[in-house]
This record gives structure tokens, C-alpha cells and sequence, in this order.
């Protein structure tokens, strides 16, 4: 991270307010990039160049104001990109990861209002293998946003933190006149820390996302990429509601060993009324074996089943990881996934990725990392 900070009599100069001084920006980022060789796409072997898979890449600056007696004025623009074509990410929005202003009080909390994370993903992706240090190997479709696929428009969103106890709450309008559930969204969670234990629970409810009747409600343009469970297999018809509820646990072990286990329920209710109900079942472990270098193992489980023919898929997935860090921005990471089909499910599909002609698929990622 780079801070700026500009000159007190320059900015008492701009400003004529010298409480001008005690504000500062932040530019920060970090870049993704690996190579990837995919088994089984479309019955084709695959072999590509992509980015924003150790994490998303993004740049962005932040920014605070001390305002007195433990007030700030916040601000965070961030923008997602991939460093493979230098295009914009997040459905090609200049600052899709987050855009967003608020206030804060360091016994009261903090509210935000603009674009950004639901609730959910935010207090339970940190129990997730994928975003500790699997890379891709998020749940199949992302079907519980925890990676997260989408982010919220039109919100406003509190958080506070009372010892132990945190609470997120994120509500993302419809912003149509007449129809406030036409694209809407609420999601709350609250999570208990105390010594090597951590403890989450969470909610998400959308309704109506990515609305063809409303394109400037709460989810838009980036809703379930990659995802194999948007529309309805009887008639192709999108999604009228999308509920979503989960927990998760962690213990540390040691100071470098952590396991975690998480459990997310998701429903889709299409607009041709039928539906299907996903349980992700995850447990996962991480483990710095020496001071640079980071392992990793987790194992997913979802379970699935159609209400309009009785089908019910599942998908066993594993994700092994290990990563290099040269130092704390640079880094050199190492991930297999392999994913089999089950059940009633015809074909695996790693996220990001097209299915498979067969009921397996598996996937190596090498790749490098570096913040800024």
C-alpha cells in the first residue's frame, strides 16, 4: 500500500479548513495471474493464461477524515480488472468491487451507503477453502455468493463491533417506484471471536436479481456468472427469489494451523415456480509449515435436489493448495481442484469454468501473486 498524504498548507490552502490536515488516502491493489490447465472442458482438454484467481485483482483507494470525538468520514473506490486483457471486471464497471462513503463511530459502529458485499459473504467467506488459500475452488455456481460473484447496488450497509460480537446488516434497494421488491436485497450475519475460536451465522434474500424489468435495482450485470443454477431446466425462466443461510467455525490449532468447518443452505424459487435447494458441506485446514510457506486441503459436499422432476444432484470436490510467500506482498501459489459428479448430476464444473462432458473435471493452477 502507498499512503498519500498531502501537505497541511496545501490543503489548508484548497480547503481554508485547516481539520483538513488529519484526513489521508490510501492507493492499494493487488495482482493475480497463473496459468491453468483444465481436464475436461466440453470433453476438450484446456490450457489458458487467467487472472484474478489467488484472489481477485482490484485496485483502489480508500480514504478517512477524523471528524472529532471518535467520528470519521470514510470512502472506499475499488475497482476489479483482469490482468490478462486489461478489461474491467465485476460486468465492466469502472469501480465494481466497491464504491462506497460513510461515517463512522468507534463505539457506535460504521454505515456505508453505495455498492458492496452482502452481509453473508462477508462474514462467512473467511471459513470457506477457496478464499483462505484455494484459489477457484469455491462451491459449485458459487451458488451461496460467499466468493462473492455479485455485489450489492443501491445499499446501505452497518457494522458494528461490541468486544466478542461483530453484526453486518446490508440492505440493497430496488430503486423502482412502485415495485420495491423488484430487485432487492437484505442480508445480515454476526460472528463471536474469543481466543483460537470463531463462530458465524448468516442471511441473504434477493428478490427478483437482475430484473429484466428492472436493471437499476440491487443486482445486476455480474448475478450468477458461471453459474449452472440461474434459470430453471423446465423452461429456462431466471430467478424470482434467491434465500440463502449458513454458518461456520474455526479453531486455531497453533499460531499458523487453523481448521474450519461451514455449512450454507441456498434456494432458488424460478418465476415458472419451480425450485431447487442446494447444502454445501465444507471442512478445510490450513497450515503455515514454515514461516514462508502455507498448505492447505479442503473438502466440499453439495447436495442438491429439483422440486419439479425430483432429481437430485451432488458434487464431491476437493481442493489441495500450497503457497510461497517471498515476502508480505509477493507471493507464488500451487492449486489442484478435482470436482465428481454424483447423484442425478450429469457433468462437473469448476468455478469459472465450462462443464465438463463427464461427471469429473480437474483443474492446476500455478500462478503469482503481488500487492501494492
Amino acid at each position: 500500500m502507498k499512503k498519500l498524504t498531502l501537505p497541511l498548507a496545501v490543503l489548508a490552502a484548497l480547503s481554508g479548513n485547516a481539520a483538513f490536515a488529519q484526513s489521508n488516502v490510501t492507493l492499494y491493489g493487488l495482482i493475480s495471474e497463473g496459468y491453468v490447465y483444465t481436464n475436461n472442458v466440453g470433453g476438450k482438454s484446456m490450457s489458458e493464461l487467467k487472472g484474478n484467481l489467488q484472489q481477485g485483482s482490484r485496485w483502489g483507494i480508500r480514504g478517512s477524515e477524523d471528524l472529532g470525538n471518535g467520528n470519521s468520514a470514510i470512502f472506499t473506490l475499488e475497482s476489479g480488472f483482469s490482468p490478462d486483457t486489461g478489461t474491467s471486471a465485476q460486468g465492466n464497471r469502472l469501480f465494481g468491487r466497491a464504491a462506497v462513503v460513510g461515517l463512522s463511530n468507534k463505539t457506535w459502529g460504521t454505515v456505508t451507503v453505495g455498492r458492496q458485499a452482502d452481509a453473508m459473504s462477508q462474514t462467512l467467506q473467511g471459513y470457506e477453502s477457496a478464499i483462505q488459500i484455494a484459489a477457484t475452488g469455491t462451491h459449485i455456481g458459487d451458488n451461496d455468493n460467499l466468493f462473492p460473484t455479485f455485489r450489492i447496488n443501491n445499499s446501505v450497509q452497518y457494522s458494528g463491533q461490541f468486544g466478542g460480537l461483530g453484526f453486518k446488516t446490508v440492505y440493497g434497494s430496488s430503486d423502482r417506484a412502485g415495485a420495491p421488491s423488484d430487485n432487492r436485497s437484505f442480508s445480515a450475519g454476526a460472528t463471536w471471536a474469543q481466543g483460537p475460536w470463531a463462530v458465524s451465522a448468516a442471511v441473504h434474500d434477493i428478490r427478483r436479481p437482475s430484473s429484466a424489468t428492472n436493471a437499476a435495482g440491487a443486482v445486476t450485470l455480474d448475478y450468477g456468472a458461471f453459474s449452472p443454477f440461474i434459470t430453471s431446466p423446465v423452461s429456462g425462466a431466471g430467478v424470482a427469489r434467491q434465500t440463502a443461510s449458513g454458518a461456520g467455525g474455526s479453531y486455531a490449532l497453533t499460531a499458523g494451523t487453523k481448521v474450519s468447518l461451514l455449512y450454507t443452505h441456498t434456494e432458488f424459487k424460478y418465476i415458472d415456480n419451480t425450485g431447487l435447494k442446494l447444502s454445501n458441506y465444507e471442512a478445510s485446514i490450513t497450515s503455515f509449515v514454515t514461516t514462508n510457506t502455507q498448505l492447505g486441503a479442503g473438502y466440499v459436499f453439495t447436495n442438491g435436489k429439483y422440486d419439479s422432476n425430483g432429481n437430485k444432484p451432488k458434487w464431491h470436490q476437493l481442493n489441495l493448495a500450497a503457497d510461497y510467500f517471498f515476502s508480505k506482498r509477493t507471493d507464488v501459489y500451487l492449486v489442484g481442484l478435482y470436482q465428481k459428479a454424483a447423484g442425478d448430476a450429469q457433468y462437473a464444473q469448476l468455478f469459472t469454468t465450462g462443464p465438463s462432458d463427464s461427471k469429473s473435471q480437474a483443474q492446476l493452477i500455478a500462478g503469482i501473486r503481488h500487492k501494492f
